[in-house]
């Protein structure tokens, strides 16, 4: 305690609080190493600085004028008492600095004044953590949470105008996780670190995507000081999960084959790939669904990637299920609306082959979703004279190497299609002639 002179200064708290503010340089110094400014509440005006240790603490102000005055209070400025300081011309400096006030300077005769100093001997007040664990009262799919006995005191300090305030403390908490890559399309492990303000209990975390141990790290005051402390969980097993899926559509097709934008035409074979934070994910199961029955599969794939071919017209519901390997958690939302064009079978009734290359010189069907396909081409007295089974392909209107005549030919077209059926189509296809070809018989 200062002694001396106990006169109050003589200024009212709202003067206190709106006074209009003089620059005013203060300096800390003294303790073990260089004091921290902990805050700076620029509405109360007021600055708290930690210290380690007390020992030649010393606060050092500057001014215009050599009439300032110390003062200090502990629970409101209206209640401030004198404090003894020696002088330097202008500069004045309070060597008996005591931890748990605010002090503050009378500089002339309208008290304004820049700003108060609050002083935290933080040695007092050191991180104390015991049985740091994973907390059991949260989701551990979706959170981490940390527990622990903490005996830690508050850091506390009052506004000019009494008002009991929190400093809060600031932690670190760093684990090993998984990081998803989107360029590689793979996990890499990586260290996550983040910052806890305040209460290091009261805080969610992102859940590690691998076993790993839990460091706590703190406070970040401690660690200017080189007082940090850390603490740490036993090895965490992880159950949470992290999903990314891809689709590839394996379709073959010529320029017959008549596709709209963003249509799957059967037979289409599509290869479903799901990636995940192995070897926590350790079950994968696709489902696949009509869309009108929901609950019951026609298929079901257990493994990171599957194929399906898809042959009948319809909407399809294609689901992912990955689950860890404990069973804890499962997640369930990737999922795929598919839809499988019913089969289109157009067929010309005629061509002119070698006419214009390119341009209607075969005889081709016009497609959509044909998983089965046949076609014989004959003469008028029934030889066959071309057959082919890709409705991709076509007849290029010579049989034996040699131009057939001009006129009518006869074709039987059978195919499958989404419906699951298999349809027979025949009738006539006319080869036109051009005045370039050389049919079998012109020589």
């Amino acid at each position: 305690m200062q002694k001396g002179n106990k006169r109050r200064p003589v200024f009212t708290l709202a003067l206190l609080l709106f006074a209009t503010v003089v620059c005013a340089q203060y300096e800390v110094s003294g303790g073990r190493g260089e004091p921290l400014l902990a805050a700076d509440n620029t509405l109360h005006r007021i600055r708290v600085y930690l210290f380690n240790g007390m020992d030649g603490a010393t606060l050092r102000y500057t001014s215009a004028t050599s009439s300032h005055r110390w003062f200090r209070y502990r629970t409101h400025a209206s209640e401030a008492e004198p404090v003894v300081s020696s002088r330097q011309g202008n500069s004045s400096t309070v060597d008996l600095v005591e931890e748990g006030y605010g002090y503050f300077v009378q500089d002339g005769d309208n008290y304004a004044m820049s700003q108060f100093v609050w002083i935290i001997d933080y040695d007092k007040y050191p991180v104390q953590i015991g049985n740091l664990r994973v907390a059991e009262n949260a989701d551990p799919c979706t959170d981490l949470r940390l527990a622990g006995e903490s005996t830690t005191a508050p850091l506390v300090y009052r506004t000019p105008g009494g008002t009991e305030t929190f400093l809060a403390r600031r932690y670190e908490a760093s684990y090993a996780t998984q990081i998803w890559n989107e360029a590689n399309k793979s996990f890499t492990t990586a260290l996550r670190v983040d910052t806890i303000e305040g209460d290091p209990f009261n805080r969610l975390l992102a859940p590690p995507l691998e076993d790993t141990e839990i460091q706590l790290s703190g406070d970040l005051f401690a660690r200017h000081f080189g007082l940090e402390k850390t603490f740490v969980t036993g090895m965490y097993q992880a159950v949470a999960l992290e999903v990314h899926t891809d689709t590839t559509v394996v379709q073959d097709g010529g320029t017959n084959m008549q596709a709209g934008a963003g249509e799957i035409l059967a037979p289409a074979t599509v290869r479903f790939t799901a990636q995940a934070n192995t070897p926590v994910a350790s079950l994968f199961i696709w489902q696949i669904f009509r869309s009108e029955t929901p609950d019951k599969p026609l298929v079901r794939f257990t493994g990171a990637e599957t194929e399906y071919t898809f042959s009948l017209a319809g909407d399809y519901i294609v689901r992912l299920e990955v689950s860890d390997r404990t069973g804890v958690c499962t997640s369930v939302e990737h999922t795929y609306n598919i839809s499988v064009t019913e089969t289109v079978m157009l067929i010309p009734n005629a061509f002119t082959p070698e006419g214009s290359p390119g341009v209607n010189d075969e005889f081709r069907v016009v497609y959509k979703s044909v998983s089965r396909f046949r076609a014989v081409v004959f003469n008028r007295w029934g030889a066959e004279l071309y057959r082919w089974t890709d409705p991709a392909g076509g007849w290029d209107g010579k049989y034996r190497g040699r131009l057939v005549p001009a006129g009518a030919y006869f074709y039987v077209i059978e195919y499958t299609g989404t419906d699951g059926k298999t349809h027979k189509r025949s009738g006539d296809i006319n080869v036109i002639r051009s005045t370039k070809s050389k049919t079998v018989n012109e020589q």
